[in-house]
């Protein structure tokens, strides 16, 4: 079986609206080299202009002129991206290695879990917004779920898990109902298995940052001080504090009797001391 996405017609205003966003960081950049080569005196630093260029051209034609084919053989999975007539990305899955076919959502860090993720249809990747509220979301989560909007936990593709050697990675698709379909039979349980839940919950900060932000799309990472821990200090502290109150409390009162007694002693003395001045 095999499926073919053409890419996507651009409209004029889309165009345009493109043209100029490249134009416009092309000229960013060329003032920033500008900056730097009057600095350093390094006119090799124009090189990178140039490669910068080269790289926006390719994202852009990758963006609105490759092509994705999906190839379903007896024992693999092809997944293309291709340039006319030629193959830009290839991805070669085993289906017997595949561990997991389940559906991404917009607002997931795939590389929280894995080390080696491939985007094949750029649509399968967060925009920008959402990887800006990644890095957010060490600062402030609300700030991060603000960046991201309402459409973090919108479905944006498929992600197919599976064991290349001792390295577990993730590729991104789109297959349309039929592959889908197909996919199910030859998967079986594996299909809409999400394998994360069964292996070591992931400890770093970034997990927690990400469990605050979108904790309905992170339950399988676990922060490295747990809530109940924090629970557990906020109450140890709330503790210490009311004994120490208490213990500032009991010793005023002791404090205030010795007070009195040397008042009533002082007011005892004073008689003597007119008369042996008098």
């Amino acid at each position: 079986m095999q499926q073919r996405n053409a890419a996507r017609p651009l409209s004029g205003k889309s165009f345009l609206l493109s043209i100029a966003g490249i134009l416009l960081r092309l000229a960013i950049a060329q003032i920033a080299v500008n900056l730097l080569i009057a600095a350093t005196g390094a006119g090799l630093l124009n090189i990178a202009f140039y490669v910068y260029a080269i790289l926006l051209l390719v994202s852009f034609m990758r963006a609105t002129v490759a092509g994705y084919v999906y190839t379903l053989k007896e024992g693999e999975l092809l997944l293309e991206r291709r340039l006319g007539d030629s193959t830009i990305t290839l991805v070669q899955i085993p289906l017997d290695r595949v561990v997991s076919l389940r559906e991404v959502r917009m607002a997931e860090n795939l590389k929280t879990t894995y080390r080696q993720v491939t985007h094949i249809d750029p649509d399968t990747r967060p925009a920008r917004r959402v990887r800006a509220a990644f890095g957010v979301s060490l600062l402030s989560s609300r700030l991060a779920r603000l960046l991201a909007g309402k459409g973090a936990q919108d479905v944006i593709g498929h992600v197919l898990v599976y064991d290349e050697g001792s390295l577990r990675c993730a590729c991104t698709f789109r297959p349309n109902q039929e592959m889908l379909g197909a996919l199910a039979q030859r998967l079986g349980e594996r299909y809409g298995f999400d394998e994360r839940m069964t292996r070591s919950r992931v400890h770093t900060l970034y997990a927690r940052a990400l469990e605050r932000a979108f904790p309905a799309l992170y339950p399988y990472v676990d922060p490295l001080v747990k809530p109940e821990d924090v629970a557990w200090a906020r109450e140890e502290i709330t503790r210490k504090k009311a004994e120490k109150r208490e213990k500032k409390h009991a010793a005023g009162q002791k404090q205030a009797p010795a007070g009195e007694d040397a008042q009533a002693g002082d007011a005892k003395d004073a008689p003597r001391r007119r008369r042996k001045q008098g």
